[in-house]
Protein backbone atom coordinates (compact mmCIF):
# COMPACT_ATOMS: atom_id res chain seq x y z
CA UNK A 1 0.00 0.00 0.00
CA UNK A 2 1.20 3.77 -0.61
CA UNK A 3 0.91 5.90 2.08
CA UNK A 4 0.60 9.63 1.96
CA UNK A 5 3.03 10.24 4.40
CA UNK A 6 6.94 8.10 5.59
CA UNK A 7 8.78 8.12 8.53
CA UNK A 8 11.34 10.36 7.43
CA UNK A 9 8.54 13.06 6.50
CA UNK A 10 7.26 12.71 10.10
CA UNK A 11 10.73 13.23 11.44
CA UNK A 12 10.98 16.07 9.55
CA UNK A 13 7.70 17.56 10.37
CA UNK A 14 7.31 16.37 13.62
CA UNK A 15 9.81 14.90 15.52
CA UNK A 16 13.32 12.46 16.03
CA UNK A 17 11.77 8.92 16.72
CA UNK A 18 13.60 6.01 18.46
CA UNK A 19 13.62 2.93 16.51
CA UNK A 20 10.61 1.45 18.46
CA UNK A 21 8.22 4.79 17.85
CA UNK A 22 9.81 4.51 13.97
CA UNK A 23 8.77 1.05 13.52
CA UNK A 24 5.04 1.84 15.34
CA UNK A 25 4.68 5.17 13.04
CA UNK A 26 5.51 3.12 9.90
CA UNK A 27 2.64 0.35 10.82
CA UNK A 28 0.28 3.78 11.72
CA UNK A 29 0.69 5.61 8.49
CA UNK A 30 -0.42 2.42 6.63
CA UNK A 31 -3.44 2.41 8.85
CA UNK A 32 -3.98 6.24 8.54
CA UNK A 33 -3.60 6.15 4.92
CA UNK A 34 -6.06 3.40 4.23
CA UNK A 35 -8.62 5.10 6.77
CA UNK A 36 -8.53 8.03 4.24
CA UNK A 37 -9.10 6.17 1.28
CA UNK A 38 -11.66 4.25 2.92
CA UNK A 39 -13.10 7.90 3.97
CA UNK A 40 -12.85 9.21 0.30
CA UNK A 41 -14.76 5.74 -1.21
CA UNK A 42 -17.90 6.50 0.95
CA UNK A 43 -18.47 9.15 -1.33
CA UNK A 44 -17.37 7.91 -4.08
CA UNK A 45 -14.09 9.50 -4.67
CA UNK A 46 -10.41 7.48 -4.99
CA UNK A 47 -8.25 9.17 -3.09
CA UNK A 48 -5.20 7.77 -4.62
CA UNK A 49 -6.82 9.29 -7.88
CA UNK A 50 -7.65 12.86 -6.77
CA UNK A 51 -4.16 13.31 -4.97
CA UNK A 52 -2.34 12.89 -8.62
CA UNK A 53 -5.05 15.15 -9.97
CA UNK A 54 -5.44 18.28 -7.79
CA UNK A 55 -2.51 20.05 -7.14
CA UNK A 56 -1.65 20.61 -3.57
CA UNK A 57 -3.62 17.92 -2.54
CA UNK A 58 -0.72 15.44 -2.01
CA UNK A 59 0.56 17.74 0.56
CA UNK A 60 -2.95 18.12 2.04
CA UNK A 61 -3.22 14.17 2.25
CA UNK A 62 0.64 14.34 3.69
CA UNK A 63 0.09 16.56 6.93
CA UNK A 64 -3.38 15.06 7.72
CA UNK A 65 -1.26 11.67 8.13
CA UNK A 66 1.47 13.20 9.85
CA UNK A 67 -0.78 14.86 11.94
CA UNK A 68 -3.14 11.54 12.78
CA UNK A 69 0.11 9.95 13.43
CA UNK A 70 1.62 12.18 15.21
Amino acid sequence: MTTFATVDDLTTLWRPMTAQEQTRAAALLEIVSASLCAEAYKVGKNLYQMVEEIPGLREVAKSVTVDVVA
